[in-house]
């Protein structure tokens, strides 16, 4: 009994430090996404809905010619395109020649299936990805996985680090699990087709 007892708190230490280390790469991960310099160029710019600043920040880079087409990806159905006008601060005459509101992604697998189909549609070659930095990883990770092929440019949305505030360490610690369950997902998978 106190055999068992000892493997379990064994694992239990092993589990608990393997999950700080990963979380403490984690957060090093998403703190190392640059802001974009005003020489950044891309074919397209992709912002994933959710967290207020996504649709603003996407907006300023399409408005300062950072790109001339621009994807929102996963609008919820409730959203008008004026709504989303609004938040981007996009003139009428760009919005309407360059802006798609993709209306089918309800989760970051879905916006990567909704941007691959979009870009296989319009033939291009690199695209920046506008989300919080918290979400970065794994949209590049899903994005990645489907459109091998790109460059993917990740431009972070600013969120307070997670040793600031209990939501946002709540938030993080949630993404991350889910980031690592996508990667190691990722990771059978090339290790399957690679046998």
């Amino acid at each position: 009994m106190n055999r068992l007892l000892g493997a379990l708190r064994a694992f239990s230490f092993v589990f608990v430090m393997g999950g700080l280390i990963g979380f403490g790469a984690f957060s090093g991960l998403v703190s190392g996404f640059d802001t974009p310099d005003a020489s950044l160029r891309a074919d397209a710019i992709v912002v994933l809905t959710g967290d207020t600043g996504r649709l603003a920040t996407g907006g300023e880079l399409f408005r300062s010619g950072t790109s001339p087409q621009l994807l929102i990806s996963g609008v919820h159905a409730s959203v008008t395109a004026q709504d989303i006008q609004e938040q981007t601060g996009v003139s009428d005459r760009q919005f309407n020649c360059c802006v798609e509101l993709g209306r089918e992604a309800a989760d970051t697998a879905g916006n990567a299936l909704e941007t691959a189909e979009w870009v296989n549609a319009n033939g291009y070659q690199s695209l920046i990805i506008v989300t919080s930095d918290y979400h970065l990883p794994r949209s590049m990770l899903e994005m990645g996985a489907l459109m091998p092929e790109l460059e993917l440019i990740a431009v972070p949305v600013r969120t307070n680090p997670p040793w600031r505030d209990l939501g946002t360490a709540r938030l993080w610690l949630q993404e991350y699990a889910k980031f690592a369950a996508v990667w190691m997902y990722q990771e059978h998978r090339q290790t399957r087709n690679n046998s």
